[in-house]
């Protein structure tokens, strides 16, 4: 489920979008250096910022998921 702009698995469990269509990369690495929640900090000597633009620019390669109504099962 997409609320906004979240993903939610569950009745607690959710946190920003990272793909397909992320959020903007400087939202994304300010949620990788400082997350809330109990998600450890990925501090520059963990993850370098090529790290982190290389792995952003994978979220925004990640194809559209089909919408509901294109599968049956949920028809």
């Amino acid at each position: 489920m997409n609320v906004t702009g979240t993903k939610r698995k569950g009745p607690s469990v959710g946190g920003p979008r990272l793909g397909p269509n992320p959020i903007s990369f400087a939202a994304f690495s300010q949620y990788i250096r400082h997350p809330t929640g109990q998600m450890p900090p990925f501090t520059i000597k963990v993850t370098s910022d090529a790290d982190l633009a290389d792995i952003y620019a994978f979220l925004q390669s990640l194809p559209q998921p089909p919408k509901v109504e294109s599968i049956p099962a949920l028809k």
